[in-house]
């Protein structure tokens, strides 16, 4: 049992704290420049939705202001079985973009709605897109966020580099109110950190599927079930010997998502990583995946992250047992590591209502781990959606 305490604390720290340090170290001291510059192309804007008018109507607007001073030069909408009139609001601005033309920025004609009666799922009605667009970069992005002025001109500078595939934007949280959203604003910091390192080493695992910008030529198809598009496609450009980077500076700004929504996000998301090795079982390869390294320990070894505590707590009870109970070390360790996820499980709870960012980073544990269980139960059991559900 003392080897299974040490497996579980070691791979525990390796994964929340040695990983980090190593790829940051990694990408310091051994990083692969990149040639950027200016991209002579443009940029085709897809995306995809589903009974979102108000947020498209907005993002919409907020792409003609965009395309006046960046190489947007065609958007493509997809709406997935929309029932609350998304296509009304696209076509009215269409129109009033086509009754001003004649200065900078998009036209009517290079805006353009597919709408599919029936949900088909994000995946298929992306496949759509992709093979429609003309441009020779993709920006892929949802219509939630809100672009930042300069972001896609950004966003495009890496791809004067033909080794580079694919550019991640940067999301940024704004006007975090619970402590649930405070504890997501600053995991998504610490996130950032290591998708930098891993991008001056050489590649990001994914691309954060609010805004991310990939060549034409590597959006192939992908099947109609998958669940976490942002890492396959650029993942399949990465096998093919692409650059997969991450822009800090190509910022996307979001407000985080209610203590429900976020769950809801957060169990589909890590479903998709276990499905990852169905879709593409290539990236388990140490010969086929350039970054099988940053895949396996930034990834996979994050979805045994709650197996590995009860395996950990399991441990403990057990030594403290066989060490007589009461005063012994292993006695207190147990209990002191229990009382930790007892009062991760209480801030979780607690930060739907209380707005503290140590609690709301203390409940994100617990949160997190607890939707790693549940998204393993899908994916073990086969109950992949790739339909929104909220």
């Amino acid at each position: 049992m003392v080897l299974a305490l040490a497996i579980s604390v070691g791979l525990l720290g390796y994964i929340y704290l040695g990983y980090p340090a190593l790829i940051w170290a990694l990408g310091r001291f051994w990083g692969k420049p990149v040639q950027a510059g200016e991209f002579d192309g443009g940029a085709a804007v897809l995306m995809v939705a589903h009974d979102e008018g108000e947020r498209l109507a907005r993002k919409l607007e907020n792409l003609l202001e965009l395309a006046v001073g960046e190489p947007i030069r065609e958007v493509w909408i997809g709406l997935d079985g929309c029932t609350d009139g998304s296509a009304e609001r696209v076509k009215s601005i269409i129109s009033r973009v086509a009754a001003r033309e004649g200065g900078q920025g998009l036209r009517a004609a290079d805006i353009h709605l597919l709408e599919c009666a029936e949900r088909r799922g994000k995946a298929a009605v992306l496949n759509e897109l992709m093979t429609r667009a003309t441009q020779p970069i993709c920006v892929m992005m949802d219509a939630r966020q809100r672009v930042a002025s300069g972001a896609i001109s950004k966003l495009l500078r890496p791809f004067a580099d033909s080794r580079v595939g694919v550019v991640s934007g940067a999301l940024v949280y704004e006007a975090a109110a619970g402590g649930a959203q405070k504890g997501a604003e600053t995991y998504w910091g610490y996130e950032k950190m290591i998708r930098e390192s891993e991008s001056r080493f050489f590649a990001v695992p994914g691309a954060t599927g609010a805004l991310y910008a990939i060549r034409r030529e590597l959006c192939a198809e992908i099947p109609e079930n998958t669940l976490v598009d942002d890492v396959l496609i650029p993942m399949r450009a990465v096998l093919q010997g692409f650059r997969c980077l991450f822009e800090p500076e190509a910022v996307v700004f979001d407000v985080p998502a209610d203590f429900q929504r976020e769950n809801i996000r957060k169990r589909r998301t890590l479903a998709g990583i276990w499905q990852m090795g169905c879709l593409e079982p290539r990236i388990y390869s140490i010969f086929a995946n350039p970054i099988w390294f940053q895949w396996v320990s930034h990834k996979f070894l994050r979805l045994l992250t709650p197996f590995l505590v009860i395996l950990a707590v399991l441990s403990l009870g057990f030594l403290a047992w066989a060490a007589g109970g009461a005063g012994s070390f292993w006695f207190w360790a147990f209990w002191g590591v229990f009382a930790v996820i007892f009062a991760s499980f209480g801030a979780f709870v607690a930060s739907k209502w209380v707005k503290n960012r140590f609690l709301g980073v203390l409940g994100a544990f617990f949160g997190v781990n607890w939707a790693l269980l549940l998204a393993a139960r899908d994916a073990w059991s086969g109950r992949f959606e790739a339909r929104w559900a909220r």
